[in-house]
């Protein structure tokens, strides 16, 4: 086991101040395993209120206001808009959105967990932050994307662990290869992703992957980012430790950790 940096310790620190390992409420763990507050809460802003940015092979993407703020936020929204973006990636206008926000996973939630996601936002503080648009203006591209690259998953993944890892998750979007076109290449699923900035490593137990990692190990790695190397986490998945799995309970963290163990091990490529 490695000796802890000093980036280890102030990476710890925060954890336990900012993210208490079991949380209260069901719903901020769910939300936080989906990303809400590592994808829309910007390091100079309030959670929840937009400008984190999201550099990815198709340009950088900016994690957008989700308080109930009348005209910059989701203020002006029915249930029935925040079911069609999350379900079907279109905005209240009609607009396809980018598959950056991962509504190819997210189609696939419970309906009680998608009421209880929508319930936690609307009760937030409504912040004025403007949202920040995509960098490329191509959005016309999506129309002709979403037929190609996206296959629709209608049937919800088997299982506990299966769920928290495929939909709420969403881990294939970073840890799964993507062909020409951006889509999912699904029977690859979990087995590493080469694109940049930040690589998703092979999640599957293959002996050149992750195959020696028990389910204690995932336990530790899920509730503090530490590998059984004594390697800790940074970037993005420092923020899915923090804001996500660390809030879940053991249970959840243990379904997760069997459900990643069960996958066919797959080399890397």
């Amino acid at each position: 086991m490695t000796e802890p940096t000093l980036r280890t310790l102030v990476f710890v620190a925060g954890l336990m101040v900012a993210s208490p390992v079991l949380a209260d409420d069901q719903a901020e763990a769910i939300m936080g395993l989906a990303g809400c507050a590592a994808c829309h809460s910007a390091d100079d802003g309030n959670p929840y209120a937009g400008g984190h940015a999201i550099n990815t092979p198709f340009g950088t993407f900016y994690g957008s206001n989700l308080t109930p703020h009348p005209e910059h936020g989701l203020g002006a929204w029915t249930y029935a808009d925040f079911e069609t973006a999350m379900r079907n990636g279109i905005s209240p206008s009609g607009k396809p959105y980018w598959p950056a926000f991962p509504y190819t996973s997210f189609h696939q939630l419970q309906d009680e967990d998608l009421q209880a996601i929508w319930s936690t936002l609307r009760a937030l503080t409504p912040d004025p932050r403007p949202n920040q648009s995509h960098d490329r203006n191509a959005r016309w591209t999506l129309r002709l994307w979403r037929p190609l690259a996206w296959r629709d998953r209608s049937s919800v993944p088997d299982g506990r662990g299966a769920y928290l890892v495929e939909t709420v998750g969403h881990c294939g979007e970073c840890h799964t290869p993507r062909g020409a076109l951006g889509g999912i290449k699904h029977r690859r699923n979990l087995g590493g992703s080469s694109a940049e900035p930040e690589p998703g490593p092979n999640l599957t137990p293959h002996p050149h992957a992750l195959g020696e990692w028990s389910t204690e190990d995932w336990l530790t790695f899920f509730q503090m980012g530490m590998t059984p190397e004594g390697d800790f986490v940074g970037g993005e998945m420092m923020r899915v430790i923090q804001d996500g799995t660390s809030l879940l309970d053991e249970e959840d963290q243990r379904a997760m950790a069997d459900y990643l163990r069960s996958l066919k091990p797959l080399p890397d490529r």
